[in-house]
Order: C-alpha cells, then structure tokens, then sequence
C-alpha cells in the first residue's frame, strides 16, 4: 500500500480540500471519506491526525452534542 503522503500537514491538505469540494461535511467525514478513496485504514489516517485537526474534530463533536466539553478525544500527541 502506498499513500503517498508524507507529512500531517500534506495530510491536512487533502482532508481540507475534500471538506471545501463536499461542503457542507465535517473533518472526520472527510477523513472517512478520504480513507475510502485511497482504500486506507482509518487507523493508518489516525497518525497523520494534526493537532489542529485533532481540535477541530473536538470542536465538531462538541457542536454535533457527540462530545460533552468536558470529554477529550482519546488521541495522545506523542501518538500524532
């Protein structure tokens, strides 16, 4: 399997890009749909998750009532 993505930030890059093409649609969407695309593993997508996108995701979840505030995503940097 190649992925052909190198970097987080390229990562970021091409979810942000599907999430402009598909608007209205949130990160995680976009990275489901991404793995679908590319025939990846969502676990495999899970590492190249930003903090950014890791925070945006949180706050979608939190918007969606998916997530309380309070809750964090079990997601540990040292893993990004």
């Amino acid at each position: 399997m190649n992925l052909n993505i190198l970097t987080s930030k390229e990562f970021e890059r091409h979810i942000t890009e599907i999430m402009k093409i598909k608007h209205p649609i949130t990160m995680i969407d976009a990275i489901v749909m991404y793995c679908d695309e590319k025939n990846i593993e969502i676990e495999t997508a899970a590492a190249l998750v930003s903090p950014r996108m890791k925070s945006k995701i949180e706050s979608e979840a939190v918007k969606s009532n998916l997530m309380s505030k309070r809750n964090r995503l079990p997601i540990e940097e040292d893993e990004l």
